[in-house]
């Protein structure tokens, strides 16, 4: 860095706010972004032989200048002054950031109505419902292909779509229950690995969809009021993150294009994500936004070439002046509908607007999604977001806390961060909202809600086992109550082939409600299976049933002992509960391994509280 200068410049929006002048290289660049990014927008090159690059600096208090003077000043040999000087000021100042423009919305996407589904009677099996018609596995890597080894910070682990080396998906006959095929050593993990699904027969007659909720087939979901800029903590763990966030907001589409956040749950993806989308709704409009998840985007293109209403997802993009899409890891890419899914993506690059991506994987985990996607994700800016500390933990805990209402006192709040630090962090709004509810059910119903003791309803038997040892299941018989009109219909799905299972977690489901006080009754519209010694898009299968059913909760027992899922059980169930919640369903899990522990089906009642 040859020479440095700050300037103030403030605006209406920010009487702070300065400009930042450099004569360096991309070494500065980087140096100031990593130190101070959390002021900076993004760089621009400059046409001048005194400087060559400015910096937008936003709200810099006096010691903030001090500090970043200093540091400057340490940097570079040959200082500018500091304050601005008292001659006149140069005829042609820098460019500033031009501000947004301001566009009319245009008309929003109305998503097509679905068919009417036939009445459900009494409790039938998953195999009997028609064959899936818009949610299907993805497609495989080409043969041969090696992919690349992943980055240090983040194990390379293989999405929970692919988990194996099967080349093809066959769909579950019409009338019976395929047997388990034998166990298949589980590879080295690499990259994504899609399956292709098998035709259906040419005799089959079309798919029928269940009763799904009308929002979960809309392309474009609600931007969230709860998570925005300031609700966001900023630290060392997102800093940078933050940083090419707000260059985003004030720049889109320009330098971090596409802007790619990838770490494990809690990192709060998804928070700076829709942060982002809600700051540009302010300048663009809310219709000129597409906010979407993988498992969303995938779901409602499928549906719109399979009924030839392709054309409203068209014009919807076309509108779009910027595209968000959560969890991209759990988009289902298949061969019928790979290319248009790249026709969305290429509409937005070709166009030079914003993208913005989340994943749990990094770029170089995702290869075979690029290749069907066809764009890098890295050709942008990826960000690795990391888990914060303890200490961080404890304030976020106490955000998320008041957000979903759960009423913690300051002692309750440092007892759930110590308890969450533990184990559960990363589901870390989950808990909260479980609490959130549990704690209204009993004081509605007069009854004492401490906090540990809620703890040691819902959470310490999960983090501690239970004493008793795991029961048969193999005789369990379950009679479902009666249950009144317009009762939400629910299911329960199982792994294949472990006789007794289903009716054994219906039975744990509904003494749990009793004990607990859940008031709420549920019809038992479907007993499903699914083939935990399939390696290759089960989650997909496992909501394609659910929709099929037209069911609005779903009880999942996860992979027993014996199925190559089962080293990753906790982020199959995370892919799982993700891909349903998508699709309108709420979701509740309980692993194989606990299936006796009550304290998951009263976490299953609790997350089926809307």
């Amino acid at each position: 860095m040859d020479r440095w200068e700050i300037r103030p410049s403030p605006n209406e929006d920010d009487p702070q706010r300065h400009l930042l002048l450099l004569h360096g290289g991309v070494a500065d660049v980087s140096a100031v972004l990593k130190k101070f990014g959390a002021l900076c927008g993004r760089p621009t090159s400059l046409d001048g032989e005194e400087f060559n690059l400015s910096f937008v600096l936003h709200k810099v208090t006096p010691e903030m200048s001090e500090k970043l003077a200093d540091w400057l000043g340490k940097m570079s040999p040959k200082p500018a002054p500091v304050e601005p000087p008292s001659t006149p000021a140069p005829a042609t100042p820098p460019p500033a950031v031009p501000p947004m423009p301001v566009l009319a919305p245009p008309a929003a996407l109305e998503p097509p109505p679905p068919p009417t589904p036939p009445p459900l009677s009494g409790i039938p099996s998953a195999s009997e419902l028609k064959p899936p018609s818009d949610i299907l596995p993805p497609i495989p890597p080409p043969p041969g292909m090696t992919p690349p080894p992943p980055p240090t910070p983040v194990p390379a682990k293989e999405p929970l779509i692919s988990l194996g080396p099967e080349a093809a998906f066959t769909p579950p006959a019409p009338m019976a229950v395929p047997a388990p095929a034998p166990s298949v050593p589980l590879p080295p993990p690499t990259e994504v690995r899609m399956a292709t699904p098998a035709p259906a027969p040419a005799e089959a007659p079309p798919a029928a969809a269940g009763p799904v909720n009308a929002a979960s087939m809309a392309l474009t979901d609600e931007l969230r009021p709860d998570w925005t800029f300031e609700t966001l903590l900023v630290g060392a763990y997102n800093r940078f993150a933050h940083a090419a966030a707000m260059s985003v907001v004030t720049s889109p589409g320009s330098m971090y294009n596409p802007l790619f956040l990838y770490g494990v749950p809690g990192t709060g993806k998804s928070h700076l994500l829709y942060a982002i989308a809600g700051s540009m709704s302010k300048g663009l409009g809310t219709a000129s936004l597409l906010v979407t998840s993988g498992a969303r985007l995938s779901r409602v293109v499928s549906a719109a070439a399979a009924s030839g209403t392709m054309a409203a997802v068209d014009k919807k993009v076309a509108d779009s002046k910027a595209i968000f899409v959560d969890d991209i890891h759990l988009l289902a890419v298949t061969d019928q509908n790979k290319d248009l899914l790249a026709k969305v993506f290429k509409s937005f690059f070709d166009r030079g607007l914003q993208v913005v991506i989340t994943s749990m994987y990094p770029p170089k985990a995702l290869g075979t999604l690029e290749e069907a996607l066809k764009f890098t994700f890295a050709k942008g800016w990826s960000v690795d977001l990391k888990i914060p500390g303890p200490n961080i933990q404890r304030d976020l805990v106490a955000a998320v806390a008041d957000r979903v209402g759960a009423q913690l006192s300051g002692d309750e709040i440092g007892q759930l961060a110590d308890k969450l630090t533990l184990w559960g962090y990363p589901e870390l709004s989950l808990w909260a909202k479980r609490l959130a509810v549990l704690r209204g059910i009993r004081t509605a119903a007069g009854q004492p809600a401490p906090l540990m003791d809620m703890l040691r309803t819902i959470y310490e038997p999960i983090t501690i086992g239970s004493e008793a040892p795991p029961v048969s299941t193999a005789s369990a018989v379950f009679a479902p109550p009666g249950s009144p009109a317009g009762a939400p219909p629910l299911a329960i799905v199982v792994p294949q082939g472990q006789q007794g299972l289903g009716e054994y977690a219906a039975s744990q489901f509904l003494d749990a409600g009793g004990k607990n006080g859940f008031t709420s009754p549920y019809r038992y519209a479907m007993m499903g299976t699914y083939d935990a010694m399939q390696q290759v898009g089960v989650p997909f299968q496992i909501a394609d049933m659910c929709h099929r059913a037209g069911v609005a909760r779903a009880l999942i027992v996860g992979p027993g002992p014996e199925s190559p899922l089962a080293a990753r059980a906790n982020e199959f169930g995370h892919a799982v509960r993700h891909i349903l919640e998508s699709s309108g369903v709420a979701a509740g899990w309980v692993p194989h391994s606990q299936v006796h522990i009550a304290a998951h089906y009263v976490n299953a009642h609790l997350d089926f509280q809307r």
